[in-house]
């Protein structure tokens, strides 16, 4: 088998603050292997944009990488040098933000934009704008070649996301991280991005890291999910024993919350009671404790991720059990 694209080994990370530090990250493992789209979901507050930062080399001033690697094509990403990681990012690694009216700038045009990331070709102005015509064609800009003049409010935040996507891919990355690229879009426009992120995904034979609250997109494109809760991965599948056979209490009440799983009209909506662990005075045990409707004694010891089988690892003491 080939290397993974990303492998992220033993993580830890924690924020300095005046209460101490905060554990934001704490020993994650992730894998993404070459052609594979990886779902990363959780509570607002598990680390998924930490994560996504310590890939990029873009945590804040005050994060401490307190363990840890970020493996990504036969290199530590975390000993990179600042001049290495821009060397990394766009061409190997591209990301789309999640706020697509933000993420472009309003005094540029977008060929300029869209010309401008091509910095690192040999090839000439002509060239460059006829590659970012053909991306918007791709990504169904109607009329790509008269509109990429435009400015970015020229266009609705469905086209603004469609061309983040393909500056995105104009260099066809090895791994294309979406941080939930489709909450500023209505349920129709969400569709149209999740056909072109598998779409696009194929053509340039790359694997995608997609980050989402939205359980119905994650089932929809991923092959495989990472639930994240508390700084730590509690459960790792392939994305249909995940949503057939979850094994950690977390993801249960994760499902259970799913608008699109209530059988009947209820009000009001499920819920998960409580709220995450205080990340500078995390308790003993397991994380989830204080919210799992079936803690117990053994709970107050750390559980161990336990492996079910064909790729599926969750950390609860009772994961297998049926």
């Amino acid at each position: 088998m080939s290397p993974p694209v990303l492998a992220i080994r033993d993580l830890s990370v924690a924020y300095r603050s005046r209460r101490g530090r905060l554990a934001a990250l704490r020993h994650v493992d992730i894998e993404v292997a070459a052609n594979r789209i990886v779902g990363i979901v959780g509570e607002s507050g598990c680390g998924k944009s930490t994560l996504i930062a310590a890939v990029l080399g873009l945590l804040a001033p005050n994060a401490e990488v307190m363990s840890g690697t970020v493996g990504f094509e036969g290199r530590n990403l975390l000993a990179a040098t600042p001049a290495e990681l821009r060397a990394v990012r766009g061409p190997r690694i591209a990301t789309i933000f999640q706020d697509p009216m933000t993420a472009l700038n309003p005094v540029l045009s977008i060929a300029t934009q869209m010309i401008d990331i091509q910095y690192r070709s040999d090839e000439g102005a002509t060239a460059k704008r006829a590659r970012a015509i053909a991306m918007l064609t791709r990504v169904g800009i109607p009329d790509a070649a008269q509109r990429i003049d435009d400015y970015a409010h020229r266009f609705s935040g469905g086209m603004r996301q469609r061309i983040v996507i393909g500056m995105a891919l104009l260099m066809r990355p090895a791994l294309l991280i979406a941080d939930e690229p489709t909450t500023a879009l209505d349920v129709t426009l969400e569709a149209q991005i999740v056909h072109l992120l598998r779409e696009m995904r194929g053509e340039i034979a790359g694997s995608i890291l997609f980050v989402s609250h939205n359980l119905g997109l994650i089932a929809e494109l991923c092959d495989e999910v990472v639930v994240m809760y508390a700084g730590e991965v509690v459960e790792r599948a392939p994305v249909r024993a995940l949503f057939h056979a979850p094994q950690h209490p977390y993801t249960r009440l994760l499902l259970a919350c799913d608008p699109a799983r209530v059988a009947e009209g209820t009000f009001p909506l499920p819920t998960i009671p409580g709220g995450l662990p205080d990340l500078a005075a995390l308790p003993q045990g397991c994380v989830f404790r204080a919210r799992c409707p079936d803690a117990r004694a053994e709970c107050a010891t750390p559980p161990p991720l336990r492996n079910i089988g064909a790729g599926h690892v969750a950390r609860c003491v009772r994961a297998g059990d049926g």
